[in-house]
């Protein structure tokens, strides 16, 4: 059975949740290591000397686990798993993009695909063995200027050339965000300028930082991250019924 497109972005969804995760299955693994470790001297070595022991390192490591005290310092990493994210979305969307305009054209029903005028080289056509359908998408997608990691891009793309229109929601404000926040860490070391400000302003209702004031650092939390990877998946399973619907629908 072939794996959906939504399927996929959630195993690299889970790919992106083992990256924050990283600190915890290393003290994990310690923790487990020490605890056989402190069995062993005590039952096979008879090592009872608490000068001698592991067990004030096991309580210490423990502790640490316990109160996540290291995971505030990896906040960067946090913000790299949005970065992460983002662009793992963009390139789902731009996968459902490709197939809805190759299912659309393979039928003739007056979509507004068939009035777009491309400019192909003969070595595109070549190099793609002549597959015209599988040169179109990304003829359009460049023609268009369409941008996979802006939503208001990615929506116009859908609605002009698929007749496909999803509804503006919690979900989709919760993108918005993300996508603006991967901005600002990737070309703004994180700072929230009056530009990002007013680009999120109108992304509301939000759950994710639903209040971001001019100067603010973006930093993200794990809980958010998963917020904004649940509202991705949840776009782009609709976008995917929606891109199956309209093949199946053209006669």
């Amino acid at each position: 059975m072939t794996m959906t497109i939504t399927k996929r972005f959630e195993e690299h969804v889970a790919s992106v949740r083992m990256l924050l995760n990283f600190d915890r299955d290393v003290l994990d693994l310690a923790i487990r290591s020490l605890r056989e470790l402190s069995e062993k001297l005590k039952k096979h070595h008879k090592l009872d000397n608490p000068h001698l022991s592991v067990d004030g390192t096991l309580r210490v490591i423990e502790n640490i686990h316990q109160n996540e005290s290291l995971h505030s310092r990896y906040k960067i990493i946090v913000n790299q798993g949005l970065v992460l994210l983002v662009s793992y979305f963009a390139s789902s969307v731009h996968d459902l993009f490709r197939q809805g305009v190759q299912g659309a054209l393979e039928k003739d029903d007056g979509s507004p695909l068939f009035k777009e005028n491309v400019k192909v080289s003969l070595r595109e056509l070549k190099d793609v063995g002549f597959e015209v359908k599988d040169l179109v998408p990304d003829l359009l997608i460049q023609t268009r200027d369409i941008s996979f990691q802006d939503m208001q891009s990615i929506s116009r793309a859908f609605k002009d050339h698929l007749g496909i229109e999803i509804t503006k929601d919690v979900s989709v404000n919760n993108v918005i965000l993300g996508q603006a926040c991967r901005h600002v860490i990737v070309h703004a070391g994180g700072f929230a300028n009056d530009r990002f400000v007013y680009q999120v302003s109108n992304a509301k209702p939000r759950t994710v930082k639903p209040t971001i004031t001019p100067g603010e650092i973006i930093e993200f939390t794990q809980p958010e991250i998963d917020i904004i990877a649940e509202s991705m998946a949840k776009y782009l399973s609709n976008v995917e019924a929606s891109v199956a619907d309209r093949i199946s629908s053209v006669a």
